[in-house]
């Protein structure tokens, strides 16, 4: 099995609503995203899936969707707290119909998403 990983970052504004109606005050971040590719095999060329073609997509979803937004603002987070983790979701959902239209030997496996250097979150169904 190989694993292919690809990494890229963007700028955004959140901030978080708690259970009890409380809400932090708003805030960015330099969001740093990791995506994982499973692939069993590789293909006549010796790879999994292209690097290229997986950075240029993710480039693509980060840049035209979140890239210096307020998160809470945004469709894509409506009735959501904007966490890292509902992040990574979306992100996954996202790139794994990216993965499925380029090759049937390739699986998403997982999305990273780093607020900061010390808090990530790991997104893995």
């Amino acid at each position: 099995m190989f694993l292919i990983k690809v990494k890229d970052d963007f700028c955004a504004a959140h901030f978080l609503e708690w259970p009890d109606g409380s809400a932090e005050g708003l805030h960015g971040h330099n969001w740093k995203v990791e995506i994982a590719v499973k692939c069993d095999e590789l293909d006549d060329a010796g790879i999994g899936i292209d690097y290229v073609y997986l950075y240029k997509h993710l480039h693509e979803l980060l840049n035209e969707k979140l890239d210096h937004k307020n998160l809470n603002l945004l469709e894509e987070f409506s009735g959501k707290n904007p966490t890292s983790d509902n992040v990574a979701e979306w992100i996954f959902d996202k790139m794994n119909e990216v993965v499925r239209n380029q090759s049937s030997n390739a699986k998403m496996k997982s999305v990273t998403v780093c607020e900061t250097d010390r808090f990530c979150v790991t997104y893995e169904p």
